[in-house]
C-alpha cells in the first residue's frame, strides 16, 4: 500500500510539473555529476540572477518526491503514509498553479544515490540544458562500478537539448562519443568557455580572464582552489547560451561567494587560516583539494586534516591509500575515521611522510582540539571529509579564530547537531 500511494503521489505531483513549465514556458538548467553539483548550480543561479528571476535550492532534492516539491517550494510532509497529507499538498500545488509563477529560469541538481534515480527525472522533465560536471567513484557500494555511475550520469546529457560539458574530465569526454550529438565544453584550463591568465591575490583569491564563444570576461573571483573555477567556467557559458552578455556574466560571477563547506577560507586561532571542504568528501575531489594546499603560499605549515570517504566499498581501501600517497608531502597530516587512520596513513608512509607528522582520531572533537593547541602563526589548514562517522566540521569549529564563524560552517542546525553527539557521545 505504501509504495501504491507513494507511486500515485509521484505520479500527481510529475504531471503538475509538467503544467507548470508549460503554462509558465520556463527555462530549465539541469546539473549532475560526481563531485562539483551544488556549486556548479548556485554559480549558474547567480550569474542567470543578473537577467532572470532563477528558483535553485540550497540542497539537493533527489528523490522522486523531494524534487517535484521543491519546484512548488514545498517540502516533503513528515509522514509520507498520510494521504490526507497528499491531499492537501497536491491541492496547494493546484491553488499555486491558477498563479502567476515567480521564476523564470529552475536550476535543479539531479542527485544520484542509486541507479534511475536520474532517469526517474528525465520521464517529466526535459531541460534546456544539461551539464554534466564529473563521472568519478562516488555512491559505489549502490553503483557497483564507475560504467554505472556514467550510465547513470550522461541519461541528463541524453535527455537535455543542449548539452554542456566538463572538458578537463576524461570519462566524461569519453562518455560524449556515444551521444552521437554535438556537445558545448567548459573547463578551468580547457573548453568552449574557459580562463587565461589566472593570478592570485594576497588573499589567496583568484582572478582570470573567462574566454567564452563570442566575449572574454576579465572577472575578479571569490574562489581560492583553482579546481573551484570550473564552476565559475560553467556558469558562465550557461548565462551566454541564455543570452546574458559580459558584464551580466562577470557581476554574475563576481558576487558568487563560496558555498559552507567547499574550500571556504577561514582565520583560524593563532594567526593560522582553515580551508573548510568539509561538505563531503570523495576521492577526487580530496585528491584535488590536497594538490590545492600543496600549490597555496603560505608562511607556516601545510597541515591536512582528512576524514574517511564513505560509500567507496571494494575500492575503499586502495582509495584512501592514494590519498595518503597525495598528502605525504604535508608538514603535518591529521585523519578522522577508521579508515582515514588505516589507510591514508599508511598510504603516507608509503610515500615517505614521517610517522611523527601523523596523528590519527576517531573523532573531529578530538581533533580539533589538538590542532587548537598545534597551530601556528602561518600556518594553513585543510579540512576535508566525508559526513556519517566523520563530520570534520567540528574539528574546524574549534580552531576558528571567531567563533561567530561557527554558523558558516555546514550542518550547524539543531537536528544535525544531535546526530553528531549522539555517534561521538559528546556531553
Amino acid at each position: 500500500m505504501q509504495t501504491f500511494l507513494r507511486r500515485l503521489v509521484a505520479s500527481q505531483l510529475e504531471q503538475r510539473v509538467q503544467q507548470l513549465i508549460r503554462k509558465n514556458k520556463l527555462k530549465i538548467v539541469a546539473v549532475t555529476g560526481s563531485v562539483g553539483k551544488t556549486s556548479t548550480k548556485l554559480a549558474i543561479a547567480s550569474v542567470l540572477s543578473q537577467k532572470y528571476r532563477v528558483l535553485a535550492h540550497q540542497g539537493n532534492y533527489n528523490s522522486e518526491l523531494g524534487m517535484p516539491l521543491s519546484i512548488f517550494e514545498l517540502e516533503v510532509p513528515a509522514s509520507l503514509k498520510n494521504p490526507m497529507a497528499w491531499f492537501k499538498i497536491l491541492n496547494l500545488i493546484d491553488q499555486k498553479l491558477k498563479q502567476p509563477y515567480p521564476y523564470d529560469v529552475l536550476v535543479l541538481e539531479m542527485g544520484a544515490d542509486q541507479p534511475n534515480d536520474i532517469q526517474k527525472f528525465m520521464r517529466y522533465i526535459e531541460p534546456d540544458i544539461g551539464i554534466v560536471t564529473a563521472i568519478a567513484p562516488a555512491h559505489l557500494e549502490q553503483f557497483g562500478s564507475v560504467d554505472a555511475i556514467a550510465h547513470e550520469k550522461m541519461a541528463l546529457a541524453r535527455g537535455s537539448r543542449v548539452v554542456l560539458l566538463n572538458a578537463e574530465d576524461p570519462r566524461v569526454m569519453e562518455e560524449s562519443k556515444k551521444l552521437g550529438r554535438e556537445v558545448s565544453t567548459y573547463g578551468v584550463r580547457d573548453g568552449n568557455a574557459h580562463f587565461e591568465g589566472i593570478t592570485r591575490l594576497k588573499n589567496l583569491t583568484l582572478n582570470g580572464r573567462l574566454q567564452l564563444a563570442d566575449d572574454e570576461v576579465a572577472v575578479k573571483t571569490n574562489f581560492v582552489a583553482e579546481h573551484s573555477l570550473s564552476a565559475l567556467a560553467a556558469a558562465a557559458a550557461v548565462g551566454e547560451e541564455l543570452g546574458l552578455n559580459g558584464n551580466e556574466i562577470k557581476a554574475g560571477i563576481q558576487t558568487f561567494e563560496s558555498v559552507s563547506g567547499r574550500m571556504q577560507v577561514f582565520n583560524g586561532v593563532n594567526g593560522s587560516t582553515i580551508i573548510d571542504d568539509t561538505y563531503n568528501s570523495s576521492p577526487r575531489a580530496a585528491t584535488a583539494a590536497v594538490a590545492e594546499l600543496l600549490r597555496l603560499p603560505t608562511e607556516g605549515r601545510r597541515i591536512a586534516v582528512l576524514g574517511t570517504m564513505n560509500e567507496l566499498g571494494d575500492a575503499a581501501t586502495e582509495a584512501h591509500r592514494e590519498l595518503g600517497r597525495v598528502a605525504a608531502k604535508v608538514d603535518l597530516l591529521v585523519t578522522i575515521g577508521k579508515l582515514a587512520g588505516d589507510y591514508i596513513t599508511a598510504g603516507a608512509v608509503e610515500a615517505g611522510i614521517d610517522d611523527a607528522k601523523i596523528k590519527n582520531f576517531m573523532s573531529p572533537y578530538k581533533a580539533g582540539e589538538f590542532l587548537k593547541s598545534e597551530l601556528n602563526q602561518g600556518d594553513l589548514v585543510l579540512a576535508k571529509g566525508s559526513q556519517n562517522g566523520v563530520f570534520a566540521e567540528e574539528a574546524v569549529a574549534l580552531i576558528l579564530a571567531d567563533p561567530k564563524d561557527r554558523k558558516r560552517l555546514v550542518r550547524q542546525s539543531e537536528s544535525w547537531e544531535r546526530k553528531k553527539q549522539e555517534q561521538f557521545k559528546v556531553q
